[in-house]
């Protein structure tokens, strides 16, 4: 009884400290997560870094890209260039090879869904989604959203006008490895501020 008894304390103790490490793992990540916003949120306020005519191949993996903003949904979150896993730990991705806000074609930005695109769960046609670059503000209008098979990649092709597609795993509750692709497709404003 006894041994039974420091056993089960023993696999608590386990548990309980196996539990603690993984939140201050999961709180460290947040918190440098959170660091690295704010560092590239000073970037972004710096002079321009992006010319005028930069082309998506001129990027680099880390490289800024702009600010995203759903002021309905409560989405601030940086972007930079790349959709690799620490990229996507810290920041939203651009990813590589389509267009930059401004520019004709389809800018695809992808994100976690349980971190800063958790809250995408919720948006409407009709919200705004602002982007804010070196090169100027360009504001978009949700039109619709689609849930699509991981290999549905059509979804980052570009259809011949200028677009903002946002990319994040679904359902949003799944626990592990999401099965489906939660997309978001957007149209520019009339009245954009960007320097093009």
């Amino acid at each position: 009884m006894a041994l039974r008894i420091t056993t089960i304390r023993l696999i608590y103790r386990t548990l309980f400290t196996a539990g603690f490490v993984a939140l201050l793992w999961v709180g460290g990540q947040l918190a440098y997560a959170k660091t690295y916003q704010l560092y590239l949120l000073s970037r972004l306020k710096a002079p321009p870094a992006l010319a005028k005519d930069s082309a998506p191949s001129s990027l680099r993996n880390g490289d800024l890209v702009g600010r995203l903003d759903v002021v309905e949904r409560k989405i601030s979150v940086v972007v930079v260039e790349g959709v690799d896993e620490e990229t996507l730990a810290i920041a939203a991705g651009h990813v590589p090879g389509t267009s930059l806000p401004g520019s004709k074609g389809n800018v695809v930005i992808a994100a976690h869904r349980d971190t800063f695109f958790r809250e995408l769960r919720n948006i409407h046609p009709g919200n705004t989604i602002q982007l804010t670059t070196p090169r100027g503000t360009f504001a978009y209008s949700v039109t619709n959203t689609e849930i699509v098979k991981p290999s549905d990649t059509r979804v980052l092709e570009s259809r011949g006008y200028s677009e903002l597609t946002l990319v994040t795993c679904y359902p949003f509750s799944f626990l592990g490895a999401a099965p489906k692709r939660f997309i978001v497709h957007a149209r520019p404003q009339s009245d954009q501020t960007g320097t093009d």
